[in-house]
């Protein structure tokens, strides 16, 4: 048995049946529907080969790593299975994206539907299995989650040490001063690393997800990656972990705040598409499927050709039914634009962001790419007239394939409005609610093409059905829901 165990919470040890997009569900509260369904479609657990996983979150990998080229004795295992080696292990390392349920989708989600996310409750059962054996096993917790534990004091007791930011020049010191049963610091900070001295996963990680680039560098204010200097990955290094995926993994998903800015220096953000086309082409000759996580609205406009150019390369339209993206779409208000992330909308002005957007999605549309797009409820200083101008720019959007996600405001440990105050459901006011009330129409009117297109040629019977039947009960339930809303907001104006 290894000295050290890695492993992560079980919403974030699953591959979410191959559907990468399905993760989102791990944020449900197990309240309109039991806990057993959450985890049976939204976090199955992953394939396990001879006690050790076959993929792990990525950022995991990138620790894993680390620790294999210093010498450490890792093991990564499911949180399920752990117990099995805590009676020799000495230090326990946990990646995490949401270990307390304040990331803003499960914010969201809990404020919405009641209850605490499955996110939490996972990260709560992982930690009660190792604490009997806090006597001798040291608990190292990293992540882009980790800054939650600034939040709580309770749970941040129960564990040694937490890593914030970048690992690669702490993790080894910090695991090495572990092993040798020496105090360590509650809080680790890590500093931004060289290009040079990111490591490459040895291991595949989950769906094949892999880092082209690091950081962002627009500038938005209520998120932490954008504040970060921007680097890219290597080329090379970036066709080597896709070569490691696909051992396991039916294909790769690229990874960046915005895919679409690969390799670009320019000042303004205007996609380099010929680093951008020449990144997918060297991927697709070792992967049959290429992904991508992230985009920006305002990349799509600037450069349209380079959209098309990727669904030549991987096939959008014919052996790939639909194309699938995050966004951020944000707010409708170009004043909160100008004010909290002016970057966002170069090359264009803040002025110009609700045609920006509405041309975004045109262009998506016509090229069969889905946007998975987030909008920000509470920012700082907003005001009705804010909120009303988003409600306007997300009925312009009706024609276009996509879903459109209203998440509240979290003021993350690590972004630029970290003093503010975090926006609850009892700041809520009727307006806000109609904004809700709007991208959910948005959703249910697309939910049965996106369905039938998500999930065509998925062979996996039972869950596909599953997932229909759950699509019935979404729409039969807004349905409902939409009527109360409508009570409730008119009581709220009547007063």
């Amino acid at each position: 048995m290894a000295d050290v165990v890695l492993t992560a919470p079980a919403t974030e040890m699953s591959n979410h049946h191959g559907k990468e997009f399905l993760g989102f569900g791990t944020c449900t509260p197990p309240t309109v529907v039991p806990s057993w369904f959450v985890k049976m479609f939204f976090y199955p657990k992953v394939k396990c080969r001879n006690g050790e996983v076959v993929e792990a979150p990525y950022g995991l990998r990138k620790i894993e790593s680390i620790l294999i080229d210093e010498g450490f004795d890792v093991v990564t295992v499911h949180p399920y299975d752990i117990e099995r080696y805590l009676k020799d292990a000495k230090v326990v390392g946990i990646s995490v994206m949401d270990p307390l349920g304040f990331g803003p989708v499960s914010v969201t989600f809990s404020a919405i539907l009641g209850g605490d996310p499955s996110t939490r409750i996972e990260f709560i059962n992982l930690i009660k299995k190792i604490e009997p054996y806090r006597g001798r096993v040291k608990v190292i917790v990293g992540g882009a989650g980790a800054w939650q534990f600034e939040w709580d004091s309770y749970w941040k007791s129960k564990i040694d040490c937490i890593i914030i930011g970048e690992g690669e020049y702490v993790v080894a010191d910090v695991f090495r001063r572990a092993l040798r049963g020496e105090e360590l610091p509650k809080v680790v900070r890590g500093r931004p690393t060289k290009v040079e001295d990111i490591p490459l996963i040895k291991r595949p990680s989950i769906n094949g997800l892999i880092e082209i680039s690091r950081g962002c560098g627009r500038g938005c204010k209520f998120c932490s990656e954008t504040l970060k200097v921007k680097r890219d990955i290597p080329l090379e290094n970036v066709v080597k972990e896709a070569e490691v995926c696909v051992r396991e993994t039916k294909g790769v998903i690229l990874h960046a705040e915005d895919v679409l800015l690969y390799g670009c220096k320019d000042p303004k953000f205007v996609p380099n598409e010929e680093k951008v086309v020449k990144l997918f082409k060297s991927v697709r000759e070792v992967s049959e499927y290429v992904g991508v996580s992230h985009c920006s609205l305002a990349a799509v406009v600037a450069k349209p050709s380079v959209v098309e150019r990727i669904n030549e390369v991987v096939g959008v339209g014919e052996k790939v039914s639909i194309f699938g993206v995050q966004t951020g779409l944000e707010t409708g208000s170009s004043r909160l634009m100008e004010m909290h992330m002016h970057g966002k909308c170069l090359p264009f002005h803040p002025n110009e962001w609700c045609d920006v957007v509405e041309s975004a999605f045109s262009i998506m549309h016509e090229n069969r790419w889905v946007p998975a797009s987030t909008l920000i409820v509470g920012l700082p200083k907003e005001t009705e007239s804010d909120v009303v101008k988003t409600i306007e720019l997300v009925e312009r959007l009706r024609d276009y394939c996509s879903l459109i996600v209203p998440l509240i405001f979290i003021p993350m440990e690590v972004c630029a409005l970290r003093r503010e105050r975090a926006f609850t459901k009892e700041n809520l006011k009727d307006y806000h609610y109609e904004l809700m009330a709007v991208c959910m129409d948005h959703d249910v009117y697309w939910v049965d093409k996106l369905f039938r297109e998500y999930f065509k040629g998925y062979k996996n019977i039972p869950i596909k059905l599953g997932y229909w039947v759950f699509s019935r009960w979404v729409k039969k339930s807004w349905e409902k829901r939409r009527r109360e809303i409508k009570a409730f907001m008119k009581s709220l104006v009547g007063r």
